[in-house]
Formats: structure tokens, sequence, C-alpha cells
């Protein structure tokens, strides 16, 4: 009896649990699949789109290598070709036919045919630990260095280098005006391109009032306007705004706070639309900020599927989409060496 009464008691449990159903479903936030992403895994320290928007250009600092991806349609690796010593900076000439590569590993300068990617010329230089490459027009680049005490411009018919009176910094350039706009430690200086030799502007911009790490510069060519992306070096001072400038004057064209240091920026064609890369997540993620130009308010929010990069921010010149690198979180795990904030490329569709 003892027995049949255990058994009946197991019975009916078993029959309650399976009775119960639990019609709840979890809350699931922001699926990977939601975010339109090429896996790459690599550690990039710049990125270019090129003028027909159909390829993006990537620099591969920890694997030597220059990475052409196609981005018409889906995203897709389409070449791969090893270069010089941890590449660190991108251009692409004004004609679209050459890209220019800067390498801090060693004091040597590529181009590649941005075509097919095949060599097209190479110099040694004598700056060493470059930090960045820009074209003056299709025949002449301006380099410079994080260690040197100034850049030098390069002409890639003869290979004749020329020592500038340019302090070192990230580079824009006003290519329809040959103006030159350097973002140092300190300020922001701006020079005039007379053929041969860089002059300084007398205008010079006010000091940021702290010795800067510059993340990215950016020049847009209808409102003459730099944009800074900069934080402090005392780690006290919280940087919480992306800087800009009157490229004529060099007087303060306004903040855009962003809580945080910016480390990337992109601008649509007529400068209405600045799209921003902060540092540090909210408490729903991390997000590309859009804010307008005249009114230095915040217009659109979009989410990224990780954390930002600096120089990792692109708009087409469509405005249909923004392609920003990420580090998605678990993508560092892994035994491989020179894997740390590994990033992979992102596209996201705008709001026009």
């Amino acid at each position: 009896m003892i027995i049949k009464n255990i058994a009946l008691i197991l019975l009916l449990t078993l029959n309650s649990c399976a009775l119960y159903q639990d019609s709840d479903e979890p809350n699931i936030f922001y699926h990977f699949s939601d975010f339109e992403t090429l896996e790459l895994g690599k550690t990039f320290s710049d990125m270019i789109i090129s003028n027909d928007q159909n390829a993006i250009y990537l620099s591969d600092y920890n694997n030597n290598a220059l990475l052409k991806i196609r981005s018409k349609n889906s995203l897709a690796l389409e070449k791969h070709i090893i270069v010089g010593s941890h590449p660190i900076a991108l251009d692409i000439s004004p004609n679209d036919s050459l890209i220019a590569i800067a390498h801090e590993g060693e004091s040597y300068i590529l181009l590649l045919n941005s075509q097919d990617m095949t060599i097209y010329s190479s110099f040694s230089v004598t700056l060493m630990n470059m930090n960045d490459i820009a074209f003056i027009n299709d025949t002449t680049l301006i380099i410079s260095s994080k260690t040197d005490p100034s850049c030098i411009t390069l002409n890639t018919l003869s290979g004749e280098e020329t020592t500038q009176s340019v302090l070192n910094g990230e580079l824009a350039i006003d290519q329809e005006n040959q103006i030159l706009y350097v973002a140092t430690s300190s300020s922001l200086k701006k020079y005039n391109w007379n053929g041969l030799r860089f002059n300084q502007d007398p205008n010079i911009s006010d000091p940021y009032g702290f010795v800067g790490n510059i993340h990215h510069i950016v020049y847009n060519t209808q409102k003459n306007i730099v944009f800074i992306c900069l934080s402090a070096r005392d780690n006290s001072l919280k940087v919480e705004h992306l800087y800009s400038y009157h490229g004529d004057d060099m007087t303060f064209a306004g903040k855009y706070q962003i809580k945080s240091p910016g480390l990337s920026a992109a601008i649509s064609q007529n400068g209405d639309r600045v799209f921003v890369a902060p540092t540090d997540a909210d408490e729903a993620g991390v997000f590309i900020i859009e804010f307008s130009q005249s009114t230095k308010l915040e217009e659109s929010y979009y989410l990224s599927a990780g954390n930002l990069a600096p120089r990792g921010l692109a708009l087409d010149q469509d405005e249909k989409n923004l392609y920003l690198l990420v580090n998605i979180p678990g993508d560092d795990d892994s035994f491989e060496p020179y894997n740390d904030y590994s990033y992979d490329l992102q596209r996201i569709k705008l709001n026009n």
C-alpha cells in the first residue's frame, strides 16, 4: 500500500510539471544578426573610402597588410596584400587611382594601384615613426611623424623629399585651395601651399587648454570647418566634446557634447550632418551620434555592434551608409599573438 501511494505521488508530481508551460518569452536586446558586419578580426589603424564609393581600404597594423573591401551591395573582402611594417595611415589620390601608405615600423612609403592593389612605386624617406599621410595633389604627399620635429613632402614622380616648416600632427587637406590643417597636441595650425613649400598662415587657433592626443581630424569643404576628435593626456581631465574650427580665420566653431572623447568623425557633403564615434558606451550600448551642424544638437543615434576605433568612421558620398570599425565583445578571446582588440567592419543604413 505504501509503495502504491509513493508511485501515485510521483505520478501526480510529474503530471503537474508537464502541465506547467511558461508562455512568457525572454526579453532579447540587439541580436547580433541585427547588425550588418563583415567579420575580419584585425587591428586597423586607418580606413578610407574610394571616391566612386565601391571600395573601402583598411590598414591592418598588426599583420602588415592592406585590405580592400567591396562595398557595393553586400560587404566582401576583395583583396589582401602584405605591405611594410605596421602600416599606420592611408590616403587616396584626388583622381582615385593611387593608395598611399605610411608605415610606423619603417621609413618607407608605398603607393598601390587602387583597382588591382599592385605596387605602383615605393620610396625610402628620412622620417621615423610616421603618423599620418595626405595627398596635396595627384603627385605630392605630405607626411608627419610622431617623433621627428617637422613634416616632409614627397614628389611621387621624382621621389624628391623636402623638409617643411610644418609641425607634426594629424593632417587634413583643403585640396581645392591647397591649404593644410594640422591638429597638434596643443592647437590647430594652418599652412598655405605655394607649389613647393608650406607657409604658416597668420591665423592661429586658440589652444585647447590641455595637452591632447589627436584621434581624428576631418575637413569639410562646403562649410569650411575643421573637426577634431581628441582626448587629454592627463587622465584626470575628461574631454567630453568634438571640437570644430572655422577654416578661414581659425576661430572656434563650436563643441558637440558626446560625454566622452571622440574617436572618429564623418561629415556630410554639405556639412549639415555631423557623425561622431564616442569612446564610451551608455546604458544601452555604443552609439554613433548624429548632430546638426547649425544647432550642435543631437539628431539621431545609431547603435554599433561593439566598441569603436580612432579613424574608424566613414560616410559614403550618397549619405546612405555609415561604415565603422567595431570591436565586438568576445572577439578577443583567442590565444593568437597580436589579436588584442580585433575589429570587424559594420555598415549602418542612415535615416535620410
